[in-house]
């Protein structure tokens, strides 16, 4: 029996990689109404399905899977990710939260996290967490991206260069992303320099003044 539901399985994923999604889905069904403890019957209807954007359906689908064991990194953070596409962000973030608890080394997961967290207005939380995702892969350029963006909102101007300039040299097609905001730090850091020489020009100008008297 173990071995039929096993072949079934493969059968079912062969048919999503070659892209015949709805023979898949047609498949999976029936495999999990054969056997409605597999595990993996669900966490794969669940991905075929959210492919033909049957978002509600695959949420179901991951649900049943996390029934039989809500310990797999894989299914949260696919069901997070699916979330945040149907602009659930508060499930997203419950969803990645989870995901990250069981597995705190992925980056993708952190920075996935990070953008609900942005979604939702809360750029200390997304900071925090795109902060954890390029800890754990300096050379990741989305995550390098979403950090400068949210270090911008937060008005940490010469942050948001620095990451952003980093961004930039790893993908180069982010520029036209940055470019939108990137020369309102570098102004505003530029500003705050010509303000700081001509505090040092006065206060120069007063300790002579106050020698002179």
């Amino acid at each position: 029996m173990t071995k039929e539901r096993e072949d079934r399985l493969t059968e079912a994923i062969a048919l999503i990689q070659s892209n015949s999604i709805h023979q898949a889905i047609a498949e999976l069904e029936s495999l999990v109404e054969s056997y409605p403890d597999y595990l993996e019957g669900w966490y794969n209807l669940g991905y075929a399905l959210s492919q033909v954007e049957r978002g509600e359906d695959a949420l179901k689908a991951y649900e049943e899977a996390l029934a039989i064991d809500n310990r797999i990194f894989e299914i949260w953070f696919n069901k997070g990710t699916l979330h945040y596409e149907l602009r659930q962000f508060k499930k997203a973030i419950e969803c990645l939260e989870r995901a990250v608890e069981i597995k705190d080394d992925d980056a993708e997961a952190w920075n996935n996290l990070g953008t609900a967290y942005s979604r939702l207005g809360n750029g200390e939380k997304a900071l925090e967490a795109y902060t954890r995702a390029v800890a754990l892969q300096p050379n990741y350029p989305e995550a390098l991206y979403n950090k400068a963006n949210a270090h911008f909102i937060e008005g940490h101007h010469e942050r948001a260069v620095a990451f952003a300039e980093l961004a930039m040299q790893l993908q180069p097609t982010l520029a036209s992303k940055i470019h939108d905001w990137i020369h309102i730090s570098r102004d505003h850091l530029e500003s705050a320099k010509t303000e700081k020489e001509l505090e040092k020009k006065m206060k120069k100008i007063s300790e002579i003044k106050d020698e002179t008297e």
